[in-house]
């Protein structure tokens, strides 16, 4: 594995600013214009890129993670994917991409982006929730104990704490389900 390649999956991983910028400098105008040749926009781009480097980053966890191809390969495989699924979706039917190449690479790189997609829907959702019910979830799903909770955002008790969990985790479930997105990928 060349040495450009090992940068940028460290960059990845490590979530460092500059080797992420360079990313974006050297791949986002690529993947630019294969949505935009392909029905999408500037903006879908935009998105479409930053969910292939969820992707990448759920991939470099894994520690039995191997890159069998160049890193430029593997990003483009893993954004036509992403770009071919939502156009799929959209239209209810099988999708032709106009492409240069061909990607191919691992078999479970499907499941890969299909748990992308669903993390992407969670946490937009969940930013759009109050600032109080992101700090609850938060603190809970960091496993502090409902006990600690009332005691470092100032509630009243435990049972209280738990009940405001409860509140904004329904809250969060059916912004969730409202979600367009969510629509689309449960049909």
């Amino acid at each position: 594995m060349g040495k450009a390649n090992q940068q940028y999956l460290k960059a990845i991983r490590t979530g460092d600013d500059a080797g992420l910028r360079s990313i974006y400098l050297d791949f986002l105008p690529r993947i630019t214009s294969l949505i935009t040749r392909n029905g999408g926009t500037p903006d879908d781009a935009q998105d479409v890129f930053q969910d292939a480097l969820v992707v990448l980053f759920e991939k470099c966890r894994d520690k039995n993670f191997v890159l069998s191809s160049a890193f430029s390969t593997l990003l483009y495989g893993i954004c036509r994917n992403l770009w071919g699924n939502r156009l799929q979706k959209r239209s209810r039917s099988e999708v032709t991409l106009i492409d240069d190449f061909k990607y191919t690479d691992d078999t479970d790189l499907v499941e890969t982006i299909i748990v992308a997609e669903k993390e992407s829907i969670l946490w937009d959702n969940f930013r759009h929730l109050g600032k109080d019910c992101q700090q609850i979830l938060t603190l809970f799903f960091g496993k502090k104990s409902m006990q600690e909770i009332a005691d470092l955002m100032n509630l009243t008790s435990a049972g209280y704490a738990k009940k405001r969990k409860f509140h904004c985790k329904a809250t969060l479930l059916e912004k969730i389900k409202s979600d367009p997105r969510y629509r689309e990928f449960m049909s």
